[in-house]
């Protein structure tokens, strides 16, 4: 989508329009790129262009073999509430149960052009935020942040061990977030 599109999108009548004419669909930034996260270190990177200045959202896919791994998961949890928002570490153990472990991911997003950090910050994705799609798939939200329109490459690095996640295909995506 390009910026004039992207912009009349948000316009009350011609936006409708576009919007029923499935024109202000988002492509994904980059998609299903793989991301070990059985191993400290484990790094993923690719390059993209944010074809507008908005805020994207990076996410983790997590993949299981069968519908009994999924249930049995207790890695990225089966429930997403109001203590997912707080940290690990202030929430009791009894509101623990079905959030998953905590995920530490270091992200590093440079512009191609300058070399100039966009971002770079540790996000500890903790919870689920939807299931289903193709197989027996889970995905959480690691973070939500804008970038201007431009040409970046991103490097994602896995900072813990992630026991439980054999045979559990691990990948990340950068959306829009939205249709619009």
């Amino acid at each position: 989508m390009d910026p004039l599109t992207y912009s009349l999108c948000h316009k009350p009548v011609i936006g409708l329009m576009l919007f029923a004419a499935s024109a202000c669909g988002f492509a994904p930034l980059f998609q299903d790129l793989p991301l070990a996260l059985r191993q400290t270190g484990a790094v993923m990177s690719t390059a993209f262009d944010a074809p507008v200045a908005k805020p994207y959202t990076l996410k983790l896919q997590f993949r299981f073999p069968t519908a009994a791994a999924s249930l049995a998961d207790e890695v990225v949890g089966s429930r997403h509430d109001a203590a997912c928002a707080r940290p690990y570490a202030t929430i009791s153990l009894a509101q623990r149960d079905g959030l998953g472990r905590p995920i530490p991911i270091h992200v590093l997003v440079r512009e191609n052009e300058t070399g100039k950090v966009a971002l770079e910050q540790v996000f500890d994705t903790l919870c689920i935020t939807s299931r289903g799609g193709a197989g027996f798939t889970k995905t959480r939200i690691v973070a939500r942040f804008p970038l201007a329109a431009g040409s970046y490459t991103i490097a994602l690095r896995s900072l813990e061990d992630q026991p439980g996640l054999d045979d559990v295909e691990t990948t990340v995506s950068l959306v829009s977030g939205d249709r619009k």
